[in-house]
Parts: structure tokens; sequence; C-alpha cells
């Protein structure tokens, strides 16, 4: 996809025409595995690209709590949408560690370029004079049939230190091996690169990375990415178990006892994973660095979140009976797609419990006061 040159509004300004856009293409990105391509543009047209780019590249810097909101609201549109509008933004995110010279290279012309990024390490990795070669397989590119950019992770041989390098669509090719439950329509590829030379000026450390960045004016670059990724992760399970509970109560319209409860107790564990997400999000825009009890209470309450959507839309799902089965039914396809984006890493409660567990006993004093 080539970069757009014209300034582009916030999503938060376009995310219910996106929703509604986005509906209209869902089953499809469900049985194609990837977004139309009339929705990944509109996706970079209303600024998710450059969300996060910083300013002096002509970003936008915006703010979790917008970026949080937007998300979920697109998602209950088509969830898939939802994730790629915001692995956009945190993808744009991560690359702005890279060297000055890097950043030019990718944002020089535009702000509007969208990046699929491979958290994890794969493929290989050798260092040559000025950069790396890299060959290999890097799998779970959300978004990358549209991308044009990848920030992949390596491994560097010898000491075994991890690098993301950057690397433009025209120097890898996409191999399809996105075949999922759910969030079918994120299209999360892999990135097949031979021999591909990434000059240093592409690359960053990793722990530089998931650092914060406190050497510049932009909040959004400040967090480190275990206190900012959670709750990013968690919103489009809200938003698609919101979408669920839409659709079953207009479909379930009968009243009773049982039907009652269902509809109440779903409705509030989404209100509430709705209220954690934001409150993560709330303290990453505050001024100031982001303490390790907040980055540990990020990560807990994000996968409480995601916990609650996946336990709303189960009890919804079931009680809407063999209908739900139906492969033609909205209900079934919002369930598949809460299971898979519930189990990222990014949202994994036993990770974020015993960082949380960790933290917190750690902040307590020395002593018990009477």
């Amino acid at each position: 996809m080539a970069p757009h040159a014209h300034p582009t509004p916030g999503p938060d300004l376009t995310a219910e025409h996106l929703a509604a856009l986005a509906a209209q293409h869902a089953a499809t990105a469900d049985n194609e595995r990837r977004l139309a391509p009339d929705v990944a543009a509109a996706l970079v047209d209303a600024g998710f690209a450059r969300h996060f780019v910083p300013a002096d590249h002509g970003g936008t810097a915006g703010s979790f709590t917008a970026l949080a909101e937007a998300v979920r609201t697109i998602a209950r549109g088509c969830p898939a949408a939802g994730w790629s509008a915001m692995i956009m933004a945190t993808s744009a995110r991560l690359a702005g560690r890279l060297p000055q010279a890097g950043r030019k290279d990718i944002w020089g012309q535009s702000a509007d370029v969208p990046i699929a990024a491979a958290l994890n390490p794969g493929g290989s990795a050798r260092r040559v004079a000025d950069g790396w070669v890299l060959s290999g397989q890097w799998f779970s590119l959300s978004g990358i049939d549209h991308a044009a950019w990848a920030l992949l992770c390596v491994t560097a041989p010898g000491d075994g230190t991890q690098h993301y390098c950057a690397v433009p669509a025209s120097r890898f090719r996409i191999e399809d091996t996105w075949f999922t439950l759910g969030m079918r329509g994120t299209g999360s590829r892999s990135a097949v690169l031979d021999e591909v030379y990434v000059p240093d000026r592409l690359s960053a450390p990793r722990d530089l990375v998931w650092q914060g960045r406190a050497d510049g004016p932009d909040n959004a670059l400040a967090a480190p990415l275990p206190a900012a990724h959670p709750p990013l992760f968690a919103a489009p399970a809200v938003g698609a178990a919101r979408a669920a509970l839409d659709l079953w109560a207009r479909a379930e319209s009968r009243t009773g006892t049982d039907r009652d409860a269902v509809l109440t107790r779903s409705a509030a564990e989404i209100d509430t994973a709705a209220l954690l997400v934001e409150q993560a999000c709330l303290r990453l825009d505050a001024p100031g660095p982001v303490g390790d009890i907040d980055a540990a209470r990020n990560g807990r309450d994000a996968a409480l979140a995601a916990d609650l959507a996946r336990t709303a839309t189960d009890r919804l799902f079931r009680a809407r009976g063999s209908r739900a089965h139906a492969a033609q039914d909205s209900v079934q396809r919002l369930w598949r797609d809460v299971q898979t984006a519930s189990s990222h890493a990014a949202v994994d409660a036993a990770r974020s419990n015993s960082l949380f567990a960790t933290t917190f006993r750690a902040s307590l004093p020395d002593h018990e006061e009477s």
C-alpha cells in the first residue's frame, strides 16, 4: 500500500464510520482471512498508522485512551478491523525507537505508513558491516497484506541479544500461514526473507524498543511496552464482546428470569472490562513516567478485561443454544474472535499475575505498621 501524503483526522473522530464500513465486510473478511482493501485503506486514512508516529515526523503522537476507545468501537463492527487498527498504531510506536535516520526512511514523505510487526524472534540473522542480513520466516504479522514495512525481531548469533529490524515490503514475500479459529480477518500471515540486508539505521535493540522513551516530548512513546501493550491488545476483545451482547439482545428479545440474568451479568462484565481498559490507558496518558506498580496494574487489568470479555461471550454463546452453531450466525463468529483475541500473550493471565504479585510485594513497606 502506498503511503498517503495528505493530513488525516484522528481515529477518535471516525470510529463510528469505520465500524459501519468494517461491519459490511466482516463476514467476508472472516471467510477470506484478510481485511477488504477498502477497510484497510480507510484505517490508514483515519490516522491509525500515524497515531503514535512521533510529532517530529509528522505523526499525531496520540493518546492511548483515544486509540483504545476507537479500537473498541471499530471492533464492534468487525473485531479483525479493530485489531488491525490497533496493530497499525502499536507497530509505529515500536518503530519510533529506531535511529533518527531509519525513522526518516520510513516516515520521510508521510506519517501514514502502515507497519506490521512480529514481536517474537524468527528467521535468522548474521552480522555484517554496518548492518544485518536476514533470512527465514517470521510468523503472525497482522495486516501484513496491507503493510508498507515489516518490523521483525531477530536473535544475534553469538551473544543471543535480540534486535528489531525494519524491512520494506518490496524485500519480503508473504506466505499464507494464517489458519485459525477466530480473528481470521487480521490476515496475520508470515514474512519470508532471503538474504535481505538491513542497515543499522533500520535496527534497534529489543530492550531499547521495549523501554519507554524519555528523550523526546511525545508522551505516547514514554511508556514501556509491558505497560502500553496489554490494554490496547485487550480492547478488540472488549469491543467484540459488546457486539455479541447487542446481537444476542436483539435476537433473544423474549424476557424471563434466565434470559434477563444472562443479559444483565454479561453486560456488567463487558462494562467492567471497558472500564479496566480505560483506567489502564489513563495511567499511560498521565504526565510523568509509568512506575513499576502501574505497569503491573496495566497488565493485571488488561488480562482481567480480556477474561471478562471471554466469560461474557461464552455465556451468550451457550445461552443462544443450537442456533449459535450455524456457520452464518454472527454471535458464533464473534465468539470465535473473542476466544482468539483473548488468548494473546499480551493479555496472558499467568504472566500478568506473576508480574503484579512480585511488584506488589516489593512495593510493601519493610515493616508492618500497627
